[in-house]
């Protein structure tokens, strides 16, 4: 729904349908049955097939919530175009230190909270960039990856590592 549709929308209509978005987000992330991966698709699946995106992103964004912090490495470029993406949203926050590693990728941390930021900027620009050009591909296939990479959190305290670079072989030291 645009802006303006939602200002137009009497203010206890909106808040009642968000109250039930909230709900059913929180419902699907507490039994877990919401796939987090995002449809591929960007507008709404038909009546009883699949799952509201808004759900799916909601449960990936608790699911980030959750999350301390994420190592993420990619290529110098890819990171400076994920951080101009996502700098002015009030939950990102730029990594202290940006480490090189190989190749031209580079590595960092990212908090929780940031990556909440990064996620939502993200997801922002794959659905208002043109198709078929660079932002919505990067924002698409970055939020993709981020999503998958999250699919498994279960709160096992494992080391989440997300890696953007299809172009090398995924080991346990990239």
């Amino acid at each position: 729904m645009e802006d303006n549709e939602r200002q137009a929308q009497p203010e206890p209509e909106r808040r009642g349908q968000d109250d039930v978005l909230k709900q059913r987000i929180e419902a699907a992330y507490q039994c877990n049955s919401a796939p987090v991966a995002p449809p591929a698709a960007a507008s709404p699946p038909a009546v009883g097939q699949g799952q509201d995106p808004r759900v799916t992103h909601g449960v990936l964004l608790l699911k980030a919530a959750g999350v301390a912090s994420v190592d993420l490495v990619a290529h110098r470029d890819t990171w400076e175009w994920l951080t101009a993406l996502a700098v002015d949203h009030d939950h990102f926050r730029t990594p202290p230190s940006v480490e090189d590693v190989k190749e031209g990728r580079v590595q960092t941390v990212l908090s929780g909270r940031s990556l909440i930021g990064l996620l939502i900027k993200l997801w922002d620009t794959r659905h208002s960039a043109t198709p078929l050009e660079a932002d919505w591909a990067l924002a698409t296939t970055i939020y993709n990856r981020i999503a998958a990479d999250l699919t498994g959190v279960d709160g096992e305290g494992r080391s989440i590592r997300i890696v953007l670079d299809d172009g090398l072989p995924h080991t346990d030291n990239d």
